[in-house]
């Protein structure tokens, strides 16, 4: 049937974009517990009439939303449907960032990323579901932090993912053109922190030893790590430190963002970092920190399932690229685990995180048809 679920997933296209609509305007900010259960509850709704059973895990930051499909088709060793609940848009945005239609754009907080995957993802299933027989085995996953770095999440999708053939994850496509992700860079963030003494800036400057001052010489020296012909880049993203003009600060610290195509490289990037040496005697330097998110590297098992993905959208009458992006997804932790990881199945659109967010209505209906054809496939 899979030349049919276009068809398929556009007969309840009215009803994708009301869940859409009321999920955008169902604010979950990352951190606040509250609004994020009350959305996760909102989607887990949603879900009910089709028979597919909830399940909530406790999270310090908001509950985890498990959606099983009915018992008699569950299965283990199915697939994967990876999410995230939180957004980036703090409690009240909604009323300066109202959901809008503006000709195929659909604006509001989280309306790509990623209320707008977690609609591909109902319509996709709600068109398996309606299509009567045995549903693929599929588990939808979807964490309350996210954007926040997943560090309360990172166990539960690791071990969902451990009993799944494949991983689909939900976050936006690529670019206008709609590319899958296939790479993704790993994250790693680090402190360096610089340990000097105070002084009297005009009475006894030379009896310090200025903590800031270490840390912009070292700013530079990391900052020459970046290889763009490599794909290194060495971010020195926020410095503070110090108490006032007039007194040599004794502390700062730095924090720096790495990233790397490998896992070889981001060790390598650590590894300098750990050996670093002050240049002024006075100071003492210190790090911490690691590998937040590992390398999703492209892979055989990968480009297998781009396949698939790429064999679904022809039998729709559409045509899909693949490409590799230097932001990071909990893709990352599958594809590390070695499971067959597919990004970016969200919808199109641009401006994330910013508040001229948009989603092309248009991709509710052809995304929602390519992941209904992978899980049948």
């Amino acid at each position: 049937m899979n030349g049919e679920w276009r068809a398929a997933v556009a007969a309840r296209e009215s009803e994708a974009m009301a869940w859409w609509r009321r999920w955008v305007e169902r604010e979950s900010p990352s951190g606040d517990k509250a609004a994020i259960d009350a959305c996760g509850r909102e989607v887990a709704a949603a879900y009910g009439p089709l028979g597919w059973r909830a399940e909530f895990v406790a999270g310090a930051e908001g509950d985890h939303l498990i959606l099983r499909p009915p018992a008699e088709v569950a299965g283990g060793g199915g697939t994967l449907l990876l999410g995230h609940l939180d957004t980036v848009y703090p409690l009240g945005t909604l009323a300066r960032m109202p959901w809008r239609e503006e000709g195929d754009r659909a604006h509001g907080p989280g309306v790509m990323d990623m209320k707008g995957g977690i609609a591909v993802a109902w319509l996709a299933l709600r068109a398996l579901t309606a299509a009567g027989g045995a549903l693929p085995a599929a588990t939808l996953l979807l964490v309350s932090d996210e954007e926040t770095g997943s560090g309360g999440s990172r166990a539960l999708t690791e071990r969902l993912a451990r009993q799944a053939r494949a991983v689909l994850v939900l976050e936006p496509a690529a670019g206008e053109t709609g590319k899958l992700k296939t790479a993704r860079k790993g994250i790693a963030n680090f402190t360096l922190r610089a340990e000097g003494r105070a002084a009297h800036a005009g009475v006894d400057y030379f009896a310090g030893a200025n903590a800031i001052v270490e840390l912009a010489r070292q700013a530079v020296e990391l900052a020459s790590w970046s290889d763009e012909a490599q794909g290194i880049t060495v971010n020195c993203g926020v410095i503070h430190g110090g108490t006032r003009s007039n007194v040599v600060p004794a502390e700062a610290e730095l924090e720096v963002d790495a990233r790397a195509w490998t896992a070889a490289d981001l060790a390598a990037v650590e590894t300098r970092l750990q050996r670093l040496r002050a240049v002024d005697a006075g100071v003492r330097l210190a790090v911490t920190g690691g590998v937040n998110r590992p390398p999703m590297e492209r892979s055989p098992v990968g480009m297998a399932l781009f396949a698939r993905a790429r064999a679904a959208a022809q039998a729709a009458g559409l045509e899909l690229e693949e490409c590799a992006t230097g932001g990071g997804s909990d893709g990352n932790f599958t594809a590390a685990l070695g499971i067959p990881t597919l990004d970016g199945m969200g919808v199109v659109g641009g401006g994330a995180h910013s508040p001229g967010e948009w989603a092309a209505r248009r991709s509710l209906v052809e995304r929602a048809a390519v992941l209904a054809g992978v899980l049948a496939g």
